[in-house]
């Protein structure tokens, strides 16, 4: 019998019963028909059942494993930061990376640190010193470029990939190669095409595009 119909004759007891009244409480009323509990399986008991069967037959640890393997996957090759094109032709500018600070900044203990309205420039406090090159590790030629730079200069060239696998051209290179995460870096400075080397000059950063065979 289905839950509705159990339902069905469990109301039509009651309201036999309730007819009945008191006066005719000694009455036999006869035998209407089974009467079943009504239960209903919970939820959260359902879900444990069905992942208690899954962890029996292998099936959870195979769908764990993939999960893991997912994720791996995932963080050894970002998604590559989308827009950029290929440098073609060497160009330069300049960017004054100077902030305005329109509220003041305090401690915690409300002193202030950076009055409202303060200009600020940061390679005025902290020198800028390594060379930022950004590139996309998918291509060879900016790759093989790219890692003569890092084993000519070494610390001095900060490598950042916005394609490609950082896991594996670290481990390649023997050295961190550095990934721009949702494109944030190259949003900040403007980054159009790659390669593209970021060095300080004086109190502004030099963003020089420059094709992979030309990188020095």
């Amino acid at each position: 019998m289905r839950f509705s119909d159990r339902w069905v004759m469990a109301s039509v007891v009651c309201g036999v019963l309730t007819a009945a009244g008191a006066g005719a409480a000694a009455d036999e009323l006869g035998v209407i028909g089974p009467v079943y509990p009504i239960a209903e399986e919970n939820a959260v008991d359902t879900i444990l059942k069905r992942l208690k069967d899954k962890e029996r037959t292998g099936e959870l640890k195979r769908i764990q494993q993939q999960a893991v393997k997912r994720s791996v996957q995932s963080a050894k090759n970002p998604r590559p930061v989308e827009g950029l094109a290929t440098v073609r032709e060497r160009s330069e500018r300049l960017i004054d990376p100077s902030v305005r600070y329109s509220q003041a900044v305090t401690t915690d203990d409300g002193q202030i640190v950076v009055p409202a309205g303060a200009t600020i420039n940061p390679l005025l406090v902290t020198a800028l010193s390594k060379r930022l090159v950004f590139f996309d590790g998918r291509d060879k030629a900016q790759a093989e470029a790219v890692r003569k730079m890092v084993a000519k200069e070494g610390a001095k060239v900060k490598p950042i990939l916005v394609a490609g696998s950082w896991f594996d051209m670290s481990k390649a290179w023997k050295t961190q190669v550095f990934y721009d995460q949702a494109g944030k870096l190259t949003q900040r400075f403007g980054i159009r095409a790659v390669p593209s080397v970021i060095s300080q000059s004086g109190g502004h950063l030099l963003v020089q595009e420059v094709p992979a065979g030309e990188l020095r």
